[in-house]
């Protein structure tokens, strides 16, 4: 009789653990959904400071937190994988203002010499200026490897290329008024550069971005500067 209720209560044991275990798993990890890849629309504000290197750098006297960056991305981002966390492709187009605020009462003009090609410079003017600063405008093409979870830090090394849609300059004097003037100023008409983000919480992050083989003003007719910016990508 002993024999018999054991093995009873054994079965019973075994039964109840089995279904609790059943249960366990049926509730506590139902199924999960199978993954599907999807293109992300990845809209971006950045905001950050301009600066510039190269041989040219001493004459092109910037206030740094005058000198701002601000771009608008349109950017698509494209999964290479389909597994969550799976690397993509960023790319989209995006406007650039990059403005370039001078120091030291100076003001950007073009001289013509006698012979020559026309050249940009930066001359000291005889009335105090409050403001005096030099604008570009972008329509540039982006596209960056990103890598890690979409819903945590995001990594992203890539390059861009662009081509100038505007420029301008804009003078305010401290006695008041204001002049602007638009035209190309001998900028460079394309550019490219590379860039490097790290964003979270959706998009929320930083970047810098680079310009090693293009200079902002055409070869032999301005400051050999290189530009770049860094700040916050919102």
């Amino acid at each position: 009789m002993k024999t018999i209720i054991t093995l009873l209560s054994s079965a019973l044991f075994v039964a109840a653990t089995t279904f609790v275990n059943a249960q366990t798993t049926a509730f506590a990890h139902p199924e999960t959904p199978a993954y599907k890849p999807r293109i992300i629309k990845d809209f971006g504000l950045y905001l950050g400071i301009n600066g510039v290197s190269g041989s040219g750098a001493d004459q092109f006297g910037l206030r740094p937190l005058g000198s701002r960056f601000v771009a608008l991305s349109w950017r698509r981002n494209l999964p290479l994988g389909d597994k969550p966390g799976s690397m993509r492709i960023g790319i989209g187009p995006e406007l650039a203002w990059n403005n370039f605020m001078f120091d030291d009462n100076q003001r950007l003009a073009i001289t013509t010499p006698a012979t020559g090609l026309s050249q940009a410079v930066l001359v000291r003017e005889t009335k105090a200026l409050d403001k005096s600063k030099l604008t570009t405008l972008q329509g540039n093409l982006p596209i960056l490897l990103l890598f890690g979870p979409a819903d945590k830090v995001t990594f992203g090394i890539g390059a861009y290329a662009g081509i100038r849609l505007a420029s301008y300059t804009k003078i305010k004097p401290e006695s008041g008024g204001k002049d602007r003037e638009r035209g190309a100023y001998n900028t460079t008409s394309i550019r490219w550069g590379l860039t490097a983000e790290a964003a979270w919480n959706e998009g929320t992050g930083i970047f810098v971005r680079y310009e090693p083989g293009t200079t902002l003003f055409k070869t032999g007719q301005g400051p050999d500067v290189n530009v770049w910016s860094v700040g916050l990508r919102l």
